[in-house]
């Protein structure tokens, strides 16, 4: 199972997409740049984050944090 529940253009044919996916038979929420391919798909790269979706609110914190230092 894979629900994006968000997504948005990074720039130079890459997006961040905010996906829940299962891993391992355990639920992940994923934070992760893809990018387009020359077949025209989307792929996935290394760079991101999953977490166990028990672990949301401490990420929620984190960018809230992140979010309020730049401010």
């Amino acid at each position: 199972m894979e629900k994006v529940a968000y997504e948005f253009e990074k720039g130079n044919d890459e997006v961040v997409r905010a996906r829940v996916c299962d891993f391992g038979g355990k639920q992940r929420a994923d934070l992760r740049i893809y990018f387009q391919g020359k077949d025209g798909d989307w792929h996935p790269t290394k760079r991101g984050i999953s977490v166990s979706t028990d672990m949301l609110g401490q990420l929620k914190q984190a960018i809230d944090k992140l979010e309020k230092a730049v401010n």
